[in-house]
């Protein structure tokens, strides 16, 4: 234990405490009474035992929103040492929690000499044991461990297919994601299966150029469904479909590697078929089933019957009036860079405003996409890109995000389209715009 921890006081830590909090109260309610000189005291119990460094803490509305009444305690504690035992020593120490908060604890704890560094939820025994097994595994470079779910980054050089064989006997049915760079792979007892993992060490090697970044979801199997309690409307619960997001460039060869690998779970009837889909604006499929295969219609195991009325299908609203809007704004963006540009048109199907998505969403909405090829013209994009951008700030446009290489730009008014968003490819702008969800008439 470091010396700041030992010579730090409850009334210090209370002091500071009550400045921050009292700051807090200016915009929010006060917290539950007696709950910030109990994290005090707790803060002052767990930075004197042995093992721990420093300990931090804050109480905080769960949702200042929609849950104002509901508090909680948040403690990050920091080890001066490698051994794990520490977590015991935290959570008897905090076991009798805060005052009215409900108490969430993280124990960051240093890599040691065959042990990797891990951040873990102390109160949970069980995941302290896990975590303890999986750290002194060498493909594991560092760790963050909770009741929830395991995260595990790599170290470089192991395959996601080895790594994903040495976890499965550890994690068993714990949730867990294996992590490298920007190849992130969730696992379970059956997902992903061998063929998929090939696929992805087939991407990850060598620091494939056609792949920027992965992202799988393992899903849920039919035995997983049918455990699964029913809803609070008596329906029986069905499988999550696996998922499988690329980003990077020449999508089109990626989605023909997708299109011949094996889904074995799906083949074999015991989950339903992995989705995929490549690029935000790009091609999405079925695993192991050619590009214009029909959705399969694989929601419950074959043979199990089905109870209830079928989803009412969608149908298309004519939007033909929005479609027009967003192709004369893709054109307009394609003049401010200096180049003509084909535009295409499209629905989707979409959830009305006050509404939330669901399959059986009713609404449509216009999309427009546009490959600008700006590479015609210039060598570096960026001048055609910042001309398009400064387009979209004269018509009331904001940045809403970034995702995967992507920027996101959302209307500050109620006008078309509503969102448009711009990325640069191998092949020039990529462009894409939306328009505001029509309701089914």
């Amino acid at each position: 234990m470091g010396a700041r921890a030992r010579t730090r006081s409850a009334a210090a830590l209370a002091t500071a405490l009550g400045v921050v909090l009292a700051l807090a109260a200016c915009t929010s309610p006060p917290p539950p009474a007696g709950s910030e000189p109990a994290l005090a005291k707790l803060i002052t119990r767990v930075e004197r035992l042995p093992g721990v460094d420093t300990a931090e803490g804050e109480i905080r509305q769960v949702d200042a929103k929609d849950d104002p009444q509901n508090w909680i305690t948040s403690l990050e504690v920091q080890a001066d040492t490698t051994d794990l035992a520490v977590a015991e020593r935290i959570r008897h120490t905090a076991a009798r929690g805060v005052t009215g908060t409900t108490l969430s604890v993280t124990v960051d704890v240093p890599r040691g000499r065959a042990s990797a560094p891990v951040a873990v939820d102390p109160m949970d025994p069980d995941v302290v044991d896990l975590a303890a097994r999986l750290r002194a595994e060498p493909f594991v470079h560092r760790l963050w461990a909770t009741p929830s779910r395991s995260t595990i980054w790599l170290v470089p050089g192991v395959s996601f297919t080895d790594a994903v064989a040495q976890a499965r006997p550890i994690v068993g049915d714990h949730p867990a994601s294996l992590i490298r760079g920007d190849v992130s792979v969730g696992i379970t007892a059956t997902h992903p299966g061998r063929a998929l993992m090939r696929t992805i060490d087939g991407f990850d090697r060598d620091g494939d150029e056609d792949v920027e970044g992965l992202y799988y979801s393992p899903g849920t199997t039919y035995a997983d469904a049918a455990q699964a309690p029913a809803d609070e409307y008596g329906a029986a619960a069905e499988p999550e479909r696996p998922s499988l997001s690329i980003d990077g460039e020449r999508l089109g060869a990626v989605a023909d590697v997708l299109v011949r690998t094996k889904d074995e779970a799906a083949d074999a009837h015991r989950a339903p078929r992995t989705a995929f889909s490549v690029g935000l604006d790009g091609t999405n499929g079925w695993l192991g089933l050619p590009l214009d295969a029909e959705k399969p219609q694989d929601a419950t195991a074959p043979g199990t019957p089905t109870s209830g009325p079928s989803p009412t299908p969608w149908v298309a609203a004519d939007v033909s009036d929005h479609a027009a809007t967003l192709r004369a704004f893709l054109e307009r963006s394609a003049e401010a860079a200096g180049v003509p540009a084909t535009v295409t048109t499209g629905t989707e199907q979409c959830a009305p405003p006050g509404s939330t998505w669901s399959p059986d969403a009713t609404g449509t909405r216009a999309t427009a996409f546009s490959i600008v090829p700006v590479f015609q013209i210039v060598d570096d994009a960026q001048g055609p890109f910042d001309a398009v951008t400064a387009l979209w700030t004269s018509e009331g446009f904001e940045v809403s995000g970034r995702a995967m290489g992507r920027d996101y730009w959302s209307s500050s008014t109620d006008a078309d389209p509503a969102t448009a968003s711009i990325r640069g490819t191998v092949d020039g702008l990529s462009l894409r715009a939306e328009s505001v969800c029509v309701p089914r008439p």
